[in-house]
């Protein structure tokens, strides 16, 4: 693949990012803090404003594996109006201890949990979950079959 191939999967991929904030009924506004694009791997750090105040600040480093966009590490942050956690969901390799190591979520500054692999959708479903925005028509939220 040639150089520029590379890079242009990358921004696809970044793109995806900004369209799932977008059409998030839980984001008001976003912004891109960092975003580093190279032949083979890229760097974005963004930040929200969430509904009722909140915000959310989130972070990846991807890397091209073959013709796919691997997600290496991440981390996303979600905090209350005052500034307070309310869940961080990241693949830090510092809990041994978990399950699911490396991946793992904080409940509370002293809390961490097992956890699976987390994506932006995924936090962003739970997010729109908890602050109860979902839409009966979002096709996110269409019963399993």
């Amino acid at each position: 693949m040639s150089s520029r191939t590379c890079e242009a999967m990358i921004e696809d991929y970044f793109r995806k990012l900004f369209q799932a904030l977008i059409v998030s009924p839980a984001v008001t506004s976003f912004r891109t803090a960092k975003q580093r694009i190279q032949e083979e791997d890229g760097y974005i750090r963004i930040k929200c404003r969430l509904a009722r105040g909140q915000r959310l600040e989130f972070a990846e480093y991807v890397q091209l594996r073959g013709r796919a966009v691997a997600v290496i590490t991440y981390n996303y942050h979600w905090q209350d109006s005052h500034g307070m956690l309310l869940k961080r969901w990241d693949n830090v390799p510092h809990h041994k201890h978990l399950d699911s190591f490396p991946h793992h979520a904080h409940t509370s500054e002293t809390e961490v949990i097992s956890a699976g692999p987390a994506t932006l959708e995924d936090v962003l479903k739970e997010i729109e979950d908890r602050l109860e925005l979902r839409l009966t028509t979002d096709p996110r939220r269409r019963p399993r079959t």
